[in-house]
């Protein structure tokens, strides 16, 4: 189950405490939580990706990608701050989704989240 980040004592444990992972064009900060049920998930775009039309596409599109990999497999539980560099609006879906799919690898690679 995945559910939006709007508190801010969230994103203040995700600067304080997250993991940060890179990618090519795509970065994320995890911070698990092993009390929780589900994947809570927030977007980082900044202005330099592009207008905002660019913006909120790219937040739908890795949105829609994220359901898919809920579907496929458990996400694994806790904080998740996406965002990504300008370049990362050329992607097609199927590149995305091996980019979102190669970080949840990561994730679940790290010490932390099998705790």
């Amino acid at each position: 189950m995945i559910h939006r980040i709007r508190e801010r004592h969230a994103f203040e444990r995700l600067a304080r405490d997250g993991t940060r992972i890179r990618r090519a064009a795509l970065w994320c900060t995890w911070c698990p939580d092993p009390d929780s049920t589900a994947t809570c998930v927030a977007f980082a775009f900044s202005r330099a990706f592009g207008p905002a039309v660019a913006r909120n596409r790219m937040r739908r599109r890795l949105r829609a990608v994220l359901r898919n990999l809920d579907r496929e497999t458990t996400l694994p539980t806790g904080l998740l701050l996406i965002g990504g560099r300008p370049t990362l609006a050329e992607h097609t879906f199927d590149q995305l989704t091996t980019e979102l799919s190669t970080m949840i690898e990561q994730i679940r690679r790290t010490p932390a989240s099998s705790a």
